[in-house]
């Protein structure tokens, strides 16, 4: 009874325990029922348990006799289906002896291996001994991975946050950056700007230089020679037999000296102690205390003594006008005192006298009207330089170094 408790058979299905008889092909059964012992004997000679079965039928051709449920068990797979699915469960069956049979060999080699060692069985008090230990190993283990999950946890807190440091980093980089662009256009777009400014003031200054070198009365009333005449703004002052230049030519050009003198006068501000210069265009006059003299022609020699009195008149003004350059030279302490290079005494200007007589060529009066004209031109200079050095404009500050360099390179 033990063997047979050893050797049943179960349902696959509903693991319930099987009795096995003998069938026949009419399906009565010849055998007894304690008979069957022999028949597990022969099936399981191995000494395995098997928890499964297989019905074989008597009425295959060349099949041997063998164990098969009975139909009226009402656990055995249905007709026309018993040979395929006996071929499925002895697959499974030789599946499971074959896993078996490797963990047997395990066992035994295990076994044979500790046999070859001379392992000796612990004791109880060494078992427990070596249990407590493995048990402390196992705490202090579980110890250890509390403390690096712990750790782990803090780790990934810290990545976690030096994570979003690096993101905020990267935004603020990104806006650095952006910024930084900005700035650079900002710059070019000032230095641009800057760059235009500077040409506009280096232009503003040069001009500037050019007007300061520029002086109005020396452009307006220019006074030049053209052979034995002196001219003024063009109109030349005298007449020879050889060029008999025509009285209105010669009343403008004294007109022009009147009006250059007269505001030569007034800008330095002069006055002349015995005469009055009158500029009045073609038609200028001289005056003193006794009456006004016309310094305009046609003239005749013979009633020429007006005409006469106004050239003297305009120039005692010229040599007064001298004597106060030179007295305002003094004065500045200038190393080189104002003279004319040509010298007036009364009438007379470099020996050669204004006045028109008959004892006076025409050759003579123009030489010295010519003369007076080159005194009048140094006096104009000495205005000229002397108003330029007491109205000095200030020096423009320099710009160059303003702002950051622009370079082109960068």
């Amino acid at each position: 009874m033990e063997q047979q408790q050893q050797q049943a058979f179960f349902c696959q299905s509903c693991r319930a325990r099987l009795v096995l008889v003998r069938g026949d092909s009419d399906g009565g059964d010849k055998r007894p029922p304690d008979s069957w012992a022999a028949l597990n004997a022969s099936v399981f000679e191995s000494g395995k348990t098997y928890e499964s079965f297989i019905v074989l039928d008597d009425r295959r051709p060349g099949a041997a006799a063998g164990p098969q449920l009975p139909a009226a068990a009402g656990l055995g797979p249905p007709a026309g289906r018993s040979l395929e699915e006996s071929f499925v469960l002895r697959e499974e069956v030789e599946a499971q002896v074959a896993e078996l049979e490797g963990e047997i060999g395990a066992y035994s080699n295990a076994l044979r291996q500790l046999g070859e060692e001379g392992a000796a069985a612990l004791s109880e008090e060494e078992f427990a001994a070596e249990l407590a230990d493995l048990a402390a190993q196992t705490a202090a283990a579980q110890q250890q991975q509390a403390q690096a999950e712990s750790a782990l946890t803090a780790v990934q807190r810290e990545l976690a946050a030096q994570q979003a440091i690096a993101a905020d980093i990267a935004a603020l980089e990104e806006r650095y950056w952006h910024d930084l662009n900005e700035y650079q256009l900002s710059l070019q777009q000032h230095i641009s700007e800057r760059d235009g400014l500077l040409q506009r003031i280096d232009r503003a200054g040069q001009q500037l230089l050019l007007l300061k070198s520029t002086n109005v009365l020396n452009d307006t009333f220019r006074i030049w020679h053209d052979g034995p005449f002196g001219t003024i703004s063009g109109f030349r002052l005298g007449r020879t037999p050889e060029a008999p230049v025509e009285w209105e030519e010669i009343n403008a050009a004294w007109g022009q000296a009147v009006l250059l003198l007269a505001t030569m006068a007034t800008q330095c501000k002069l006055n002349f102690s015995a005469y009055r210069l009158l500029p009045m265009g073609s038609h200028p006059r001289v005056a003193d205390k006794r009456g006004t003299y016309d310094l305009f022609g046609p003239v005749a020699k013979l009633w020429g003594g007006s005409y006469d009195k106004a050239m003297a008149g305009f120039l005692a003004c010229l040599k007064e006008f001298g004597d106060f350059a030179r007295a305002r030279d003094i004065a500045e302490g200038q190393p080189s005192l104002f003279e004319f290079p040509f010298a007036i005494e009364g009438d007379k200007v470099g020996n050669y006298t204004v006045r028109l007589s008959l004892l006076s060529k025409d050759a003579k009066w123009t030489k010295a009207l010519k003369l007076l004209l080159a005194d009048l031109k140094v006096a104009l200079q000495w205005m000229i330089q002397r108003d330029m050095s007491s109205a000095k404009a200030p020096q423009l500050p320099s710009l160059a170094q303003e702002g950051p360099t622009h370079n082109t390179a960068a």
